[in-house]
């Protein structure tokens, strides 16, 4: 492989599709660019893949050229992971490619600042503002651990706040999806992330997992709250032994005002084992309470951009077109006809739940994942038979051991299909609930799994003999696997 090949400049025409207009910045690894769409005329952001920078040249040719093998790889796999994450918080795939030898990836176009440079030009922050950045960053990263991706280079470069107060989640390069079959991109001895806010377990070249981005996160919500990192950078050499054995103080006692809420949730996020620290779901609950919300005030100093403007404000934000969250296309899909056939697809779940009722998922579940965007399109979110398809679709998936795919579709369901709340819609949360942690629970999740089960049982409980005993057996299922990961912790690597 050639690493001295093309290099990005203004004018240039991106695969006929993207016109260079001008750099927006690089790093180690890769060369930013604004762009202009020729076809709709939309400006975009194009990153470009180095093979130029520094580090590659004091490398010898051969370990220059097994470098650039892997950074190539992590580069497709960047453009994967965008073409999968949905979510308002997170830059989304417009295309990808390779120009001239050079890989790229064309995104949406974040105009705003870095929260690095928003840190350094508003400090302290007022609370409401803090935790207003803390909630946007927190879902943007429920919506990849939920895949489960993990980001591992979370700090304040890495994240946007827009022109109307969005705060964007940037730069997977160097993301891991936690799937037992992902290609491990990192070579012994190289620990990636951010000096400062990386996690014991990073720094230790331990496997990561979603509470690995719950740290680093940590560490980046005490900058907010205090206007210092729980550990200070600067030239002492001895950060690292403070991240793996020094316990932080409290945010509290360098700011004032702080909840004793966020107080504790902070401290829990910076927890040196992974497994004392609360998942980003929980993140989210504890902040709920202290978030702006719609109709009050501008907090006081007042910033520009202002993160607490989507939350107060939600009417006012115009938002993007989103596609539907979809599942990976399917081997195979219906005929397409200008509308689907209620009737046709009715019999095609009944062929999927039989397949899966065996234990053998086949053409007719692979057939429903390719339906799961197209029924929720023409039928919308409330007829019975779409949340049918989506199941059928999420249980194929799990049997399959596609734990990723298939809870992202449990999670939709619970989401956006499941309306009401009387005995029959209580007990079919509880079991897509009870799917959705068995897939985390192949990842490691086993708080999921044990807030899945124990909330389960007690929905069991107050549910009719017939309802109540589909979601029993269902727990009991789960609740076996819980016990025996439990019973051998060595089973949980990936």
């Amino acid at each position: 492989m050639d690493a001295d090949t093309y290099k990005p400049g203004a004018g240039d025409l991106i695969d006929g599709r993207y016109e260079l207009k001008g750099s927006l910045g690089k790093g180690g690894m890769a060369h930013v660019w604004r762009a202009r769409e020729v076809s709709g005329g939309r400006e975009v952001a194009v990153k470009f893949l180095r093979h130029d920078s520094e580090a590659l040249y004091c490398l010898d040719p051969h370990e220059r050229e097994v470098e650039l093998t892997v950074r190539n790889a992590r580069f497709r796999r960047e453009a994967g992971l965008l073409g999968t994450l949905d979510h308002p918080g997170i830059t989304e795939l417009y295309g990808s490619g390779s120009h001239q030898g050079v890989p790229y990836i064309a995104m949406r176009l974040v105009s705003g600042v870095s929260l690095r440079t928003y840190l350094d030009e508003h400090n302290p922050l007022p609370l409401a503002a803090a935790v207003a950045v803390a909630v946007q960053v927190a879902g943007a990263l429920a919506c990849a651990h939920t895949l489960p991706v993990v980001h591992r280079d979370l700090k304040p470069a890495n994240i946007m706040i827009d022109d109307e107060g969005a705060v964007v989640l940037i730069d997977f390069g160097i993301a891991k999806p936690l799937r037992a079959d992902a290609t491990r991109y990192t070579a012994h001895g190289s620990t990636l992330g951010t000096r400062g806010y990386l996690a014991p377990e990073q720094l230790l070249e331990l496997e990561p997992t979603p509470r690995t981005d719950v740290y680093c996160f940590g560490c980046i919500f005490y900058e907010l709250l205090t206007g210092r990192p729980p550990f200070p950078l600067g030239a002492d050499s001895g950060l690292t032994d403070k991240h793996l054995h020094e316990e932080p103080l409290p945010p509290s006692v360098y700011a004032a005002g702080i909840p004793e809420a966020i107080d504790d949730l902070v401290v829990r996020m910076l927890a040196k084992k992974p497994e004392q620290r609360p998942s980003v779901d929980e993140v989210l609950e504890v902040l709920a309470p202290f978030g702006p919300r719609p109709g009050d005030p501008e907090p006081r100093p007042r910033t520009r951009p202002d993160p607490t403007a989507p939350l107060r404000r939600p009417s006012d934000r115009v938002l993007r077109p989103r596609p539907a969250l979809v599942a990976p296309p399917a081997a195979s899909a219906l005929v397409e006809e200008e509308w689907l056939d209620a009737r046709t697809v009715e019999r095609l779940c009944v062929q999927a739940e039989s397949e899966i009722e065996s234990g053998d998922p086949g053409e007719a579940a692979d057939r429903l994942r390719g339906l799961t965007a197209r029924v929720r399109k023409e039928w919308g979110e409330h007829r019975p038979l779409v949340r049918r398809v989506w199941q059928g679709a999420a249980d194929g998936l799990r049997l399959a051991g596609d734990f990723g795919s298939a809870a992202r579709l449990y999670r939709g369901i619970d989401d956006d299909l499941i309306h009401g709340d009387g005995p029959a819609e209580r007990a079919e949360r509880a079991v897509i609930r009870l799917r959705l942690a068995e897939c985390r629970l192949a990842f490691g999740e086993l708080e999921a799994a044990v807030s899945a089960v124990d909330t389960a049982g007690r929905t069991v409980a107050g549910l009719p003999p017939e309802l109540g005993a589909r979601v029993e057996d269902v727990r009991r299922t789960v609740d076996a696997q819980l016990t025996a990961r439990l019973a051998d912790p060595t089973d949980m690597e990936t």
